[in-house]
């Protein structure tokens, strides 16, 4: 073992664990109707740089999933745990982020981090989920 290994560990060392649990569908309402909700219009997974939002976000966004979407009722945060339907079953994932869908991209709205952490009904966002399966675009995010 190198003297870096030593200190840092293993480059390959645990495979990449989601917070993401799947759920009961009997506990979840039967009309899938929630108290705030989001439809998905776009879905993709994200990698960014250290260097473009720092090590620690850098590490924690790492192949994570973002959808872009509607807010249709009610409001979603930072910290917020989530019903998404991914894979065909339901999942229960916390929100890692949530922007608001400016007139700039993606990339560039999250390496700003100047963004309210929280969004309402009838704004267009982006929600970066602690998820590594994509959710099916036309889905909807439920939070009770």
């Amino acid at each position: 073992m190198g003297f870096f290994s030593s200190l840092f560990g293993k480059k390959d060392a645990a495979p990449e664990v989601a917070a993401a649990v799947p759920v009961a569908p009997e506990s979840l309402p039967a009309n899938g109707v929630y108290a705030n909700m989001f439809q998905i219009d776009e879905s993709f997974p994200i990698a960014p740089k250290a260097t473009e939002v720092g090590i620690k976000r850098a590490k924690l966004y790492k192949n994570r999933c973002v959808v872009r979407g509607l807010v249709t009722t009610g409001s979603f945060s930072q910290g917020d745990n989530v019903i998404v339907y991914a894979g065909g079953c339901p999942m229960q994932a916390p929100i890692l982020d949530v922007m608001k869908c400016d007139a700039l991209n993606f990339q560039d709205e999250l390496a700003a981090n100047m963004h309210k952490h929280t969004i309402e009904a009838g704004m267009t966002a982006w929600i970066i989920l602690d998820l590594l399966v994509l959710p099916a675009i036309g889905t909807s995010i439920g939070k009770f």
